[in-house]
């Protein structure tokens, strides 16, 4: 539980640090996120990859009967799910460009929640909630974004409208990343289990 506190709350505070301080620079980077292509790029190839991670270490056999299939291979073929995450990275990235960035964005929002459910279900405390509870908001926000990615682009936009929104927002984030921080120093410290 400690390594997710930490894990969330460090980017959180440092988003939410920054956008306190420097709101006209955020502004301008909500404005340009959607349609960034080395940003979409990036979060494609590290969603393409973390999907092939799930996959792999889940290993599902349909999945595994399917690229039998695909590839009219009868025995197994090793790291078939990530040379098949890297080709669709590619073909993401020619054929998917437009919002890309936020598609990505929301895969990666969908999928940290698997790995952090099994690593707090057994923690006793309540102070778990927390991360669950985020977990399944970002979860849900990922869900949408992935189907309705211009949403979310007006979504930003419209925060980005007005300074006191931005402001806002980068202390919410600043807030939570703090509380997560506090409580993953509490956890390393053995105050909370």
């Amino acid at each position: 539980m400690t390594f997710w506190f930490f894990a969330l709350g460090v980017p959180l505070f440092g988003y939410g640090l920054f956008t306190v301080v420097r709101p006209q620079l955020t502004t301008r980077f909500l404005l340009a996120l959607p349609r960034n292509r080395a940003a979409g790029q990036v979060l494609c190839a590290a969603a393409w990859l973390w999907t092939a991670y799930e996959i792999d270490t889940i290993g599902i056999e349909v999945f595994d009967r399917i690229v039998r299939r695909l590839w009219f291979f009868q025995s197994d073929i090793p790291g078939m799910v990530w040379i098949l995450a890297i080709i669709l990275t590619v073909l993401t990235c020619l054929w998917m460009e437009n919002l890309l960035s936020l598609r990505a964005l929301s895969a990666l929002f969908m999928l940290f929640p698997a790995e952090l459910f099994p690593a707090v279900r057994l923690c006793d405390t309540s102070w778990r909630l927390a991360l669950v509870v985020f977990a399944y908001v970002c979860a849900v926000i990922g869900m949408f974004g992935m189907f309705y990615p211009w949403h979310l682009r007006r979504a930003l936009a419209w925060r980005a409208a007005k300074q006191a929104r931005v402001t806002g927002f980068g202390a919410a984030y600043l807030a939570l990343g703090g509380l997560y921080l506090v409580l993953g120093a509490l956890s390393a410290a053995g105050a909370i289990a």
